[in-house]
């Protein structure tokens, strides 16, 4: 997707100016204003001058220091580009939730603010601080800005600039947002690989996707995904025809061909999705065509595990061989690319080669990238991209998506790997591309198939449940209603990888839903004992700030036992003086009004809680419900308090009935309902601190008005 900030940031330091007639001090960037620090009359300043506050040269870093000669409060703005985030500029520590957010929220104790077009990391230290708006607002050029004030006064207030944060701090050098961004639209679908493996037939699709239409496509699954098991048995079939054949011709299994599949898939509202690979395995066709591929230092065709053959990336190879490919399944209608085996395309091929000195390492990563670049160019900016598997920075910059975790399955083992590798990779979450933790097995144990699928929707990751749906019972399909569509959820947080656990530990396998809890415990290079409150990757705040309302979800998932706890709010990013509505989602409870901190349940393996946190308001307001994990993203579409009544615009599934809770402070009295579109039950009952209001809501069409009237 091309970005509208085409020119490059560049990587030196922002220029300071002192404005007398206003007493304040500015820094611009890249041609605009980036920071203004307004001083209070009678307080004289201190801070760096020109390039003293240069760090280091490469990656770059600016340090910016302002102190003042006795104490006052400064007002900061920070001026921005048209995309930018409120952002913590290191990962969660121990005791901290992993930070998402949808909208623009500015959030307690984060000091950092990420520019997305300008790659440009701003973060801040020592004097104490605080936001005066609770959002990111707009400036009357479109450009987003943020105000904050700071206790000003002989303890300076530290401030670094990271240019290009993550093309050179973290090393991503081909992610040039100023030039393209990704397309990361939420992505909700379903994928023949667990379920059929390489047996699948067109009658498998066909039948799946009638039963994906009635229960699924109306809560928000829109993509059907065929996986390997299509194509013909060798790559490419002949050693007289070309790669494109392979995936082109379909087997027998697949009798109407991409015709019939593209007719099963779209004839019922989805868009189609199509696996393919660089490997080549025909032995006949490499040796009839030794042209086309890389070499050994025998002079043989290069071998590779897992990719076989490796293809050289020519322009004539290229053109040739992957273009008819790509370009070849376009035309058949499918506008969801998910290509495989590229990891072992660059490490157990390329690589091979770079190792016996027959390719630099740069000659090695560019093959890759030509590889890649040629499918991007074929298929089409329209087209949604994905790369498998492992996160590679050949990829950034050109694919939309990248797989982050190894092969799912459903065993703990595989679904463990997938929540911790979505939390050790969450910095790059629709920065460089959306997260792919691969597909999600819901016919595993209920209870781990239900954090795996809450974890994916709230974080915002590519959700894609892959099982013989034959094998979903109703807790099942109620599971997954729940938690679709994904959100387009983007990273709170940045900072380095934490490698302190394994990627992939090989342990001895037990069965698909046993596990014992010292082999939890190894599978995150863990001791069983002390036992946990909060283990690696257990612990998420989602931040949601619409423009009618503003909560935060906490998330706690047991990748390991997880015993009670009473968890700080400003661990959530949340202000610990102000009071919160909680609610348990799956639990359909509320737990009562918190301030300062909750209480959090014990979690046996693979149990997931789930709160909702509303901030309290000094009238009615919603606190729950039971469409969506994220009470609720999905369902209301809008919330207003007007002359005494609750106004709500609700989506919903026709014949359905979902579950919404209204807290009702003791000054107000529930007096009657109306709705449009809907049919609305209520019941009134007593919490500690407040009435509640159960709106049990039966759609009669998709879209629904609900109006409470109170005195």
């Amino acid at each position: 997707m091309k970005s509208t900030f085409e020119k490059e940031p560049p990587v030196a330091h922002a220029s300071h100016r002192w404005e007398e007639n206003e007493h304040s001090l500015h820094y611009d960037y890249n041609g605009k204003p980036l920071l203004s620090i307004f001083i209070p009359e009678g307080a004289k300043p201190y801070y760096r001058e020109a390039s003293n506050g240069n760090i280091q040269s490469s990656p770059f870093v600016q340090q910016i220091y302002v102190a003042l000669d006795k104490p006052a409060l400064v007002k900061v703005n920070i001026h921005l580009s048209k995309k930018a985030l409120n952002m913590r500029p290191q990962r969660a520590v121990k005791g901290q939730a992993i930070l998402g957010q949808i909208g623009k929220p500015l959030l307690k104790g984060v000091n950092g603010i990420y520019d997305v077009f300008q790659d440009l990391l701003i973060d801040w230290h020592g004097a104490g601080w605080s936001w005066t708006k609770s959002r990111l607002e707009k400036s009357e050029t479109g450009d987003w800005q943020a105000e904050l004030e700071v206790q000003g006064g002989l303890q300076p207030w530290i401030v670094n600039l990271r240019m290009q944060y993550y093309r050179r701090h973290l090393q991503f050098e081909h992610h040039r947002p100023w030039q393209w961004r990704p397309n990361v639209q939420p992505i909700t679908g379903w994928s023949s690989w667990e379920a059929f493996a390489q047996r699948v037939t067109g009658k498998d699709i066909e039948k799946t996707a009638a039963f994906l239409e009635t229960h699924f496509k109306p809560y928000g699954l829109n993509v059907m995904q065929i996986d390997d098991g299509f194509q013909s048995e060798h790559i490419p079939p002949t050693k007289e025809g070309s790669v494109a054949d392979a995936w082109i011709q379909t087997n027998h299994r697949f009798p109407d061909g991409h015709d019939g599949l593209i007719s099963s898939i779209k004839g019922r509202g989805f868009r189609a999705g199509i696996w393919s690979s660089a490997m080549v395995t025909n032995r006949e066709f490499v040796e009839a065509n030794r042209e086309y591929f890389e070499c050994d230092s025998s002079g043989d065709p290069l071998y590779g595990q897992w990719i076989f053959n490796v293809l050289k990336t020519d322009p004539k190879t290229l053109a040739e061989q992957v273009a008819p490919l790509y370009r070849g399944l376009k035309d058949k209608g499918y506008s969801y690319f998910k290509t495989d085996q590229i990891r072992h395309f660059l490490y157990d091929g390329l690589h091979k080669a770079v190792n016996d000195g027959l390719l630099s390492n740069e000659e090695a990563s560019a093959s890759l990238r030509n590889y890649l670049q040629c499918a991007r160019e074929q298929i089409g900016e329209d087209s949604f991209f994905l790369a498998c598997w492992g996160v590679l920075t050949e990829a950034a910059g050109i694919v939309d998506a990248c797989r982050i975790a190894g092969d799912s399955n459903p065993s703990w083992s595989a679904i463990c790997k997938q929540m911790v590798e979505t939390a050790r990779w969450y910095h790059t979450q629709r920065i460089l591309y959306l997260n792919d933790p691969d597909y999600i097995c819901v016919r595993t144990e209920e209870a781990w198939g239900q954090s795996l699928l809450s974890l994916v929707s709230l974080t915002g990751g590519l959700l894609m449940i892959s099982d013989n749906t034959e094998l979903y019972d109703k807790d099942r399909i109620h599971s997954i209603q729940r938690c679709i569509p994904s959100l387009a959820t983007t990273t709170g947080e940045t900072g380095q990888l934490d490698m302190t656990f394994p990627l992939d530990l090989s342990l001895p396998q037990l069965g698909d839903r046993q596990m014992d809890d010292a082999f939890a415990y190894a599978l995150l290079g863990l001791n069983a004992e002390p036992r946990e409150t909060n283990a690696t990757g257990s612990l998420w705040a989602i931040h949601f700030d619409l423009p009618f309302r503003r909560w935060c979800v906490a998330g706690r998932f047991a990748v390991v036992p997880l015993m009670e706890t009473v968890l700080e709010l400003e661990a959530l990013a949340l202000a610990p003086d102000d009071a919160y509505h909680a609610f348990d989602f799956w639990k359909q409870r509320y737990l009562g009004k918190k301030t300062g901190s909750i209480a959090l349940d014990a979690l046996e393996l693979g149990h997931c809680q789930i709160v909702g946190l509303c901030k309290a308001e000094n009238r009615p307001q919603l606190i729950g419900s039971s469409r969506h994990v994220s009470m609720d993203a999905v369902s209301v579409a809008d919330e207003r308090w007007e002359d005494g009544r609750l106004l709500l615009d609700l989506r919903g599934v026709p014949g359905t009935t979902e579950h919404y809770w209204i807290s009702v402070p003791s000054s107000y009295r529930y007096e009657n309902c109306s709705g449009i579109g809907i049919v609305i039950a209520v019941e009134d009952s007593d919490s500690e601190d407040s009435r509640l209001l159960k709106l049990s809501i039966r759609w009669e069409e998709e879209q629904g008005k609900a109006d409470l009237g109170f005195s």
